[in-house]
């Protein structure tokens, strides 16, 4: 019984502690929602809109105005009323149980202040933009009137700088001031809605007119001064040349400075008419023009001096080339008849004349341009200085002919002086074969000998023709050349191998009674020497046997034979 009372007093406990929490929480929440309230109507709004009326504000603006009054005019006379009747309600309701209803009355009391700070916060930035937009306009009637001032004084005291143009400005300067005139009386009527509408288009055209003022007078000063002046300083030197005989074949200066003129006039009026864009690309246009008669003109004056620089050296250049080339023929064709040609010489000598002849008369069609005053100079120029390209090509031609077959006689004679040498060796070769008095030749030795004294004989018969071609000279030189040594090497190693077989012969006769293979290979070394001619198997079988019955005698001979010889070459090797 004790424990369901103590159960009692506790839950008793927790609902009370549980209800004053409750009106704790929500008395504080009531306190903050009307703290929130009372710093709504601490901002002071009402004297804003005081301030604001002393606008003296008409039209929409008027009416904007007067709609955010009667906002904040219910806020005043009712919204904070029903916030505070509302907390106090909450206040009373609270020390009962009725936990819905309190929090039903909580969230609504929530919602009117939130309410109610929205309408005052718009109410406040409103009038803040009001009155910052009338300050705006007003300081853009200061500024605006004060640029108008300033264009309009611009127009008066410079309007020598605008040409015709300056009719049309004025009027679209009195159509901004007459526009500007509007948007000051909306201003000062306060009426700050329709002001913004006018200030829109009035700045931009504002704007665009200092753009124009700003334009037209370099654009007036090109039409109206610069060009006349620079069409008739072309006009004075176009007249001035023809005068002095010079020609202009890519331009017809007379028209072309006649239609610039033309295209200057209409684009003086496009001006007076405002048409800047349009000005701008035609101004562009003509100067375009100008200058190419310009250049025109003095690609010509150039020209003139360098034409009669050049004319007379080409005339010298020609002369030489002509004098050169005539002497080359001459000289291909005495070596013709002696010398077979083999690079088409003569041809690109012949080729070279030609092209030396249509450079004369080129030439000779300019000097009679020239003569008649007919000539456009700079045509002449550049086809004379390409004819000057040419010419110095033409004539390092020649002289490399010339150079590639100047040594053709030396050439000549030093093939008949290694001629002679040839046949000087070969004929030693032979004295040097007969000397050794040998029983016969290898056919192998034989054979080579006639092939290299077969060359030398027709070496001989071409470099005696009346016309030899050297080229194919030079090579057999090269051939012959290799083929006698060749043939030196074969008739030295011929020599040695016969006098070392015939010594090593001899020395085996000293065994050949005692030892019956020496005697067998002293008979087969001798045949071979007698009658196969095979000198070097000869000497391989006798110092092959040698070897075996008195190791080392062989290369004790071999030494020395060469000592002997006094020969640089190699001792042989036994197999």
């Amino acid at each position: 019984m004790l424990q369901v009372l103590i159960g009692i007093v506790i839950i008793a406990a927790v609902i009370v502690g549980g209800l004053y929490l409750f009106q704790r929480i929500t008395i504080n929440q009531i306190n903050d929602l009307q703290d929130d309230k009372q710093r709504l109507v601490g901002l002071h709004v009402d004297a804003n809109l005081r301030d604001g009326a002393n606008l003296s504000l008409t039209g929409e603006s008027l009416q904007q105005f007067q709609r955010l009054q009667s906002d904040y005019q219910e806020v005043t006379d009712h919204r904070f009323t029903a916030i505070d009747e509302l907390a106090d309600s909450i206040r009373h309701d609270v020390r009962g149980v009725n936990f819905v209803k309190v929090r039903q009355e909580v969230s609504q009391l929530k919602e009117r202040v939130a309410t109610t700070e929205k309408i005052v916060n718009h109410t406040r930035d409103a009038l803040a933009d009001l009155k910052k937009i009338d300050q705006q306009h007003r300081q853009a009637v200061s500024k605006l009137e004060k640029k108008y001032q300033s264009l309009r004084k611009k127009l008066l005291s410079e309007n020598f700088k605008f040409g015709n143009s300056i009719d049309q400005l004025e009027e679209k300067l009195s159509g901004l001031e007459d526009e500007f005139d509007r948007f000051s009386t909306l201003t000062s009527e306060g009426d700050h809605a329709k002001a913004q509408t006018v200030l829109g288009g009035l700045e931009a055209n504002t704007n665009q007119l200092e753009k124009t003022i700003e334009l037209i007078p370099a654009l007036y000063q090109n039409l109206d001064v610069q060009y006349p002046e620079q069409l008739q300083e072309l006009q004075g030197g176009y007249t001035q040349l023809s005068n002095q005989g010079y020609q202009f074949i890519d331009a017809d200066i007379a028209t072309e400075i006649a239609n610039i003129e033309q295209q200057r006039t209409e684009t003086l009026t496009k001006l007076a008419q405002l048409e800047i864009e349009t000005v701008q690309k035609a101004n562009d246009n003509i100067q375009r023009q100008v200058d190419h008669l310009y250049d025109v003109m003095q690609k010509e004056l150039d020209a003139r001096p360098a034409v009669t620089k050049i004319m007379p050296e080409i005339g010298r250049f020609i002369v030489h080339a002509q004098n050169q080339n005539h002497e080359l023929m001459i000289e291909l064709d005495r070596l013709s008849q002696n010398y077979t040609l083999d690079h088409s010489e003569l041809e690109t000598a012949r080729g070279l004349s030609e092209q030396i002849k249509q450079v004369e008369k080129d030439y000779q069609t300019d000097l009679t341009v020239i003569h008649k005053h007919t000539a456009v100079d700079s045509q002449v120029l550049e086809r004379q200085q390409n004819a000057q390209k040419i010419l110095t090509q033409i004539e390092q031609q020649q002289t490399q002919i010339n150079d590639d077959v100047a040594g053709l006689q030396d050439d000549e004679r030093r093939a008949k002086a290694t001629l002679h040498r040839f046949a000087s060796e070969i004929h030693a070769i032979k004295r040097q074969v007969e000397s050794l008095n040998l029983p016969g030749l290898p056919q192998s030795y034989l054979d080579y000998f006639f092939v290299v004294s077969d060359e030398i004989k027709k070496l001989d018969t071409d470099i005696n023709r009346i016309k030899i071609n050297m080229e194919e000279i030079t090579k057999q030189l090269l051939i012959v050349q290799a083929d006698l040594e060749t043939l030196q090497e074969k008739t030295t190693d011929l020599r040695d191998s016969a006098q070392l077989a015939e010594r090593l012969m001899q020395y085996a006769n000293r065994f050949r009674e005692q030892n019956q293979t020496v005697d067998q290979a002293a008979k087969k070394a001798q045949k071979l020497f007698n009658e196969s001619h095979d000198y070097a198997a000869s000497l391989e079988t006798i110092a092959t046997v040698l070897d075996k019955v008195e190791p080392g005698s062989y290369k004790r001979l071999e030494d020395s034979y060469y000592q002997s010889t006094s020969s640089h070459r190699q001792p042989r090797k036994t197999k």
